[in-house]
């Protein structure tokens, strides 16, 4: 039986062929111009600290400078952004997604995408095969018919593998003609542009608008996932923006099985490691990697304020809010701040540290994300205005949340042994 789910779920070969792909288009960097914003000439890695190090050196992609950012706490806010964005687009639109659900949101979003490609636009699709099965080719033929192209990241019948379900393209990320991007957690579906789940449940969830150098390591994600969609590399779709010395310090970080070393989760803990005064976090599903646990715990018992905001059970499957609460008695004897949603439903994975750097994509801060899920974020350094935005979104939202406490904590034998049975199946969820 062993052997079976060895074959069935992938592993070596599929990863082999996944990073072969990926240097592929990878090697554009290699032949083509580059921007990295203004540096300083006398400043040199060994002169920056901490995070800054970090991700100047990040996996070749390091930071840039005079980039500009807008919040998007709303499903409004990022609909008109992106369709004004798609609307205007003379070159190229450029999506990835997770979830891309064929209902009114999904159809809306598809006629923007179909009116886009008849304007002689390159418009290419990749969603995640498992998790848009509900979209089929007759959603994607009007598109399609306009020149339009949608392709499924890892088909389920990938490399005649009868299952690919383990590793999933778990990305939100929007490219427009090379200068405008858009990253977080939003897929395109009805919940994601209403802020409604069903009719009368809340939806939280966030994005952030990037214009400038950053937006070409954003370009980078795009022609990566596309070469390992469809094996074809993408080498007329960069724009280098003009330089500007003024704007935000900005990294593209990803994370997935195709990577040996995973910018996003070092980014994560190095930010972390680096907080003096405090720790806003926001993550739907808190189930973390022991590194990043051990992080949180580290910080608040050096007297960071840590607070961190999930789900609850009311809103949450019952097996993952089980596998996050064995957790909580760690955190909350280590001094974190938990809070869970009681009405809403917290999609938003968004950090803010020192109330200075601000990261926000598309990870769960949970094992899945962390080993199996191809993931993408930005993280903005010394971004103080933005930072005291996205606070307030994070204040507002844990206002009608509910703080945890260890008299919350179930002490039954039973209940404590439902939690540990559920956290031993984090890496699943």
């Amino acid at each position: 039986f062993g052997l079976l789910l060895y074959y069935l779920l992938p592993r070596r070969l599929q990863l082999r062929r996944i990073r072969r792909l990926r240097l592929r288009g990878a090697r554009l960097r290699e032949v083509r111009p580059r921007s990295t914003g203004p540096v300083e000439a006398n400043e040199t890695r060994e002169q920056r600290s901490g995070l800054s190090a970090l991700l100047a050196g990040a996996d070749a992609t390091g930071t840039t400078r005079g980039n500009t950012l807008r919040w998007l706490p709303s499903g409004e806010e990022f609909l008109a952004a992106a369709s004004a964005a798609i609307g205007g687009a003379k070159q190229h639109v450029h999506c990835v997604v997770y979830i891309f659900r064929p209902d009114a949101a999904g159809k809306r979003f598809l006629a923007l995408l179909t009116e886009a490609a008849q304007r002689g636009v390159a418009v290419r699709l990749c969603f995640d095969s498992f998790g848009s099965l509900g979209l089929k080719s007759v959603h994607l033929e009007p598109l399609r018919r306009a020149g339009g192209r949608a392709v499924a990241f890892l088909p389920l019948l990938w490399k005649r593998r009868p299952f690919t379900i383990n590793l999933r393209n778990h990305r939100k990320l929007l490219v427009v003609d090379g200068e405008v991007g858009y990253v977080g957690g939003r897929n395109v579906g009805d919940e994601y542009f209403t802020d409604r789940l069903g009719q009368q449940r809340p939806w939280l969830d966030a994005m952030v608008e990037v214009r400038g150098p950053a937006v070409e390591r954003l370009q980078d994600v795009f022609v990566e996932d596309w070469c390992t969609a469809t094996d074809e590399v993408l080498a007329d779709t960069f724009r280098l923006p003009p330089p500007s010395r003024r704007g935000v310090e900005l990294a593209v970080v990803c994370s997935g099985p195709d990577r040996d070393e995973s910018d996003l989760w070092f980014a994560v803990v190095q930010a972390i490691n680096d907080a003096r005064t405090s720790v806003e976090l926001s993550s739907p599903y808190l189930v973390p990697p022991p590194t990043l646990l051990f992080a949180l715990q580290l910080a608040a018992a050096r007297g960071v304020a840590v607070r961190l905001q999930t789900n609850g059970p009311k809103v949450e499957a019952a097996v993952l809010y089980h596998a996050q609460r064995s957790h909580y008695r760690q955190f909350l004897a280590s001094g974190v701040e938990l809070y869970e949603s009681v009405a809403d439903y917290n999609h938003a994975k968004v950090f803010v540290v020192d109330g200075r750097h601000v990261w926000v994509g598309s990870a769960n801060m949970d094992l899945r994300s962390k080993h199996l899920n191809f993931e993408v974020a930005v993280v903005a350094l010394d971004a103080v205005e933005l930072a005291q935005q996205v606070e307030a979104t994070l204040a507002e939202r844990r206002a009608r949340a509910r703080r945890i406490t260890m008299d919350d904590l179930p002490t039954r034998p039973l209940a404590r042994a439902l939690d540990g049975v559920c956290g031993l199946l984090s890496p699943l969820l």
